[in-house]
């Protein structure tokens, strides 16, 4: 018999986990899921996030499925971390 393995397919955007917390510092973003993920991304995936300033980083806001900078004007989403390399916004 042949098997084959089908990709997985991504849940329907209501099924993602949601952040809970997010923690910055020189070189990465971390981010805490409410299924009991910590996912962690270099800087350098956000060009505007690596040309901010430290207190521009520290300035943002979380949502259940979005993070976001106003001041830098960057939006770091939940699928982003799951199914993203690079930050191409």
């Amino acid at each position: 018999m042949h098997s084959t393995t089908r990709p997985r397919k991504r849940p329907k955007f209501k099924d993602l986990p949601t952040f809970t917390k997010v923690k910055i510092t020189d070189t990465q973003v971390g981010f805490w899921l409410n299924d009991g993920r910590e996912i962690w991304i270099p800087l350098d995936w956000s060009a505007l996030l690596q040309q901010a300033t430290s207190v521009q980083r520290q300035q943002f806001r979380v949502s259940a499925y979005n993070i976001f900078w106003e001041d830098i004007d960057e939006i770091i989403g939940v699928e982003n971390i799951l199914y993203g390399k690079k930050l191409w916004l």
